[in-house]
């Protein structure tokens, strides 16, 4: 059988026994599952990266050989040999139950096309920017280059104070949420810096 090359994504179930202790009573859930992983990973020969505690990789001769991205219980594992994501796999399916779901598609908004051809990976956001763009009411909005004028500068004292203020305000937004608005718009940054 040969091995596909490219991304491939593990879902893991949350059956270990400690992650289940921890779901059951703990507020500390998130840390034990992180711990309990961090352990594993490292018996792997996996080293948690500086930049991203989220991030793994695994090198041999000074090459990296796996690269292992986690977000809560999905993970995405990418390596130039699908031998070594099978090895993975294996090992990782002796300490967790795991749903191998195939060739990474979809993860976090970001929708991911492979061109095998060129080995080529191809991250979009479109389906969540247009969500966003329903959610806040700005589908049939014209889009421009640059909303607001250039060098603004809006300060604290231009914020409503009153109870008077803050209903003109409220009604003039029209409900529109401008931290939840900010945070999607980071978010899609991710894969449009220029947003």
């Amino acid at each position: 059988m040969e091995v596909p090359k490219g991304v491939k994504c593990f879902g893991l179930g949350s059956h270990y026994w400690k992650l289940k202790k921890a779901l059951y009573g703990l507020k500390q859930v998130g840390r034990q599952w992180k711990k309990q992983l961090h352990d594993v990973f490292t018996k792997f020969n996996l080293t948690c990266t500086f930049a991203d505690d989220c991030l793994y990789i695994k090198k041999k001769a000074e090459k990296i050989i796996l690269i292992i991205l986690i977000y809560v219980d999905n993970m995405a594992v990418a390596g130039p040999n699908g031998t070594h994501i099978v090895l993975f796999k294996s090992a990782l399916a002796e300490n967790f139950d795991i749903t191998d779901m195939g060739e990474l598609r979809f993860m976090l908004g970001i929708l991911v096309t492979h061109d095998h051809e060129k080995r080529l990976i191809y991250l979009s956001q479109s389906a969540y920017i247009h969500q966003i763009l329903n959610r806040f009411g700005m589908r049939d909005t014209i889009p421009v280059f640059t909303p607001l004028a250039i060098k603004h500068n809006l300060s604290t004292s231009q914020s409503p104070t009153s109870k008077g203020e803050k209903h003109v305000y409220k009604g003039y937004s029209d409900g529109i949420h401008y931290l939840s608005l900010v945070g999607s718009l980071l978010f899609t940054t991710q894969t449009r810096p220029d947003i």
